[in-house]
């Protein structure tokens, strides 16, 4: 069966379109062009590609997470996606944090890595990141600064009402 498909997308001051068509079922073709307002006629982004029907989702899944890592190397953010394209981009969403990982995420971010690359290196949304950097008592605009006890300080894994406060019946500090 036959189809065309076309989506026009203006983004500012630039129009994308893309254009996905098949004369079978076997194969799609995509074409895609990019234009600033007004002047179609000088394309600032062009590609043809062409590829049996059976590909199309491994090449979306390929297509999202170039796109990802590109936004990456731009450092712009990108909007949340729905569940399943979650699952998809970061293979670490929803998973717990282990201590090697807030060590690793503490390093890069006091090394000013920013935190679209430390998302896109734990396979986690920038989101969930700065969650975390503010659970270990950081600052995500503020790589510079430590919490008063330090970075995964002793405190952070175990509060006080839990173990009982130094010196109550029952309490121990911690160490002793």
């Amino acid at each position: 069966m036959a189809f065309r498909h076309l989506n026009e997308l203006p983004l500012g001051d630039k129009v994308f379109r893309i254009e996905l068509s098949s004369e079978d079922d076997r194969e799609v073709v995509v074409n895609f062009t990019g234009w600033r307002e007004g002047h179609a006629a000088e394309p600032i982004a062009s590609g043809r590609l062409r590829l049996p029907v059976e590909d199309v989702p491994s090449l979306r899944i390929a297509f999202n997470r170039a796109l990802r890592a590109l936004a990456i190397v731009a450092d712009v953010s990108e909007p949340i996606p729905d569940r399943d394209v979650l699952r998809e981009l970061y293979p670490g969403h929803g998973a717990p944090w282990v201590p090697v990982h807030e060590e690793e995420l503490l390093r890069r971010f006091h090394d000013n890595e920013t935190v679209a690359r430390i998302a896109a290196r734990f396979g986690r949304t920038p989101d969930s990141v700065r969650t975390k950097l503010r659970e270990l008592g950081h600052d995500p605009r503020r790589p510079e600064y430590c919490p008063p006890d330090g970075c995964l300080s002793w405190s952070r894994y175990a509060s006080p009402t839990l173990l009982g406060a130094a010196g109550e019946p029952g309490g121990a500090a911690p160490g002793a």
